[in-house]
């Protein structure tokens, strides 16, 4: 046997034994990837999410929008505005766990959707079993994300390894056509061949794109070794003191939880600190116009409010597809007189903070907007079809080895003359 054939032969049984381990909970993510493929647009049916009459007025200045809405200022955490003229102004208040509220941007009047939530409700439940494997416990969920990201991270190989066992040794319109092209008349073992392989093929970069950056999400270390090759000296050095941290707490046995960006992503969850208006505070009408001025095609402006020492508020301009990185970008307006004291957007990102502000909505395609979403969907569908065809195949060879093994288990019958062949005569 060649060298070429044995790395060939390694590659086949390690695709086939890790598929067979990880193979029901990437079923399982894939399955769920699928229903949540059109997650936004489904909540927003099913809750009916409020939409606001085109023609029905000027919309208000944003203090007197609050007013109207019998919202405090300083109760404010963030306000956001929409171009669209249909959609309400979101306004998310610094309590935690309050429910935003949704505004109509023309009269202040506070809407709410028609439905009871139960799209919400439905599609969390989901997504808990997409991300933690179905786990409700807070303690037991960061171990359930590991399990379900080294299932990613196997399913990850499982698509490269199969490229490279679908890269024929002799290209020959046969064996393309049993492999590239799919054949959705056929059945049983031709089947369940032909379509691992065709879609397989046709379908590794997207899902290559969605297991790699399933990975940054549910690790750390992705990103912190992206930081220590790309970023910038201060992510280097920032990625490497977490890293060492890390493995200095798993030696020692302390929990993750005492870790510092653990307690760093606690401390963001805390309730942040309030916000007194001031005397001198701008308008917030007049952010929008200067964010307005600089960015004239916005699509989506934030205001996030100051916290109580800040001199500076905070703007979130996107433009087009609001998911996309390279069209965002961040204004830090001085909170007195509204005058832009600093900006920054895409172009000012170290390489590896550009690759990471791609990754979220890199997952679920939305970066690409509607084709991306439905691109992503159909490969998750895949996936689903990639598994069954997975365990099918592997099924039929153990059932073959099976047979072949019964076969030569069975002794040999021992060659016999020609005359002990014939019947014996009868005996008279």
């Amino acid at each position: 046997m060649s060298v070429a054939r044995r790395i060939r032969t390694v590659f086949f049984w390690t695709h086939l034994s890790i598929g067979m381990l990880a193979g029901l909970l990437i079923l399982l993510m894939s399955v769920t990837g699928v229903m949540l493929g059109f997650e936004r647009q489904m909540i927003a049916w099913i809750d009916g999410a409020p939409r606001v009459e085109a023609a029905s007025g000027a919309p208000l200045p944003l203090d007197s929008l609050l007013t109207r809405a019998a919202v405090a200022r300083a109760d404010v955490a963030s306000v956001l505005i929409k171009r669209d003229a249909t959609q309400p102004v979101t306004i998310r208040l610094r309590e935690r766990g309050a429910a935003p509220v949704l505004v109509h941007p023309a009269t202040g009047a506070v809407l709410s959707p028609s439905g009871d939530g139960s799209g919400q409700k439905f599609f969390s439940a989901l997504r808990r079993w997409h991300r933690w494997v179905g786990v409700q416990s807070t303690e037991l969920r960061a171990q359930m994300k590991i399990v379900a990201g080294s299932a990613n991270l196997v399913f990850l190989a499982l698509v490269l390894s199969g490229l490279y066992l679908w890269w024929p040794r002799r290209w020959t319109f046969a064996r393309l056509r049993a492999t590239a092209i799919p054949q959705w008349h056929r059945s049983g073992h031709v089947r369940d061949f032909n379509w691992h392989n065709a879609l397989g093929f046709w379908f590794a970069i997207p899902l290559a794109v969605i297991v790699a950056t399933a990975a940054f999400i549910s690790f750390r270390w992705p990103g912190q070794y992206l930081d220590i090759a790309l970023g910038s000296e201060q992510e280097r050095v920032a990625a490497r003191t977490a890293i060492a941290e890390a493995r200095a707490a798993r030696a020692t046995g302390i929990a993750s939880a005492a870790s510092p960006t653990t307690a760093q992503a606690a401390s963001r969850r805390e309730a942040p600190t309030p916000s007194p208006v001031r005397e001198t505070d701008a308008p917030l009408a007049q952010y929008i116009v200067v964010a307005s001025e600089r960015h004239p095609k916005w699509a989506q402006l934030t205001i996030s409010m100051p916290d109580a020492k800040a001199s500076e508020t905070r703007v979130a301009v996107a433009e087009g597809n609001t998911y996309r990185p390279d069209l965002r970008w961040t204004l830090e307006l001085d909170r007195a007189t509204a005058s832009v004291a600093s900006a920054s957007g895409y172009a000012d990102l170290s390489a590896a903070r550009k690759i990471r502000a791609w990754v979220r909505f890199g997952h679920t395609g939305e970066v690409f907007g509607l084709p991306g979403q439905i691109l992503a969907t159909i490969a998750s569908a895949v996936g689903v079809l990639l598994v069954w065809t997975g365990f099918a195949l592997a099924w039929r060879r153990l059932l073959s080895w099976l047979r072949a093994r019964r076969r030569r288990s069975v002794p040999a019958v021992a060659a016999l003359p020609d005359a002990t062949l014939e019947s014996p005569a009868p005996l008279r």
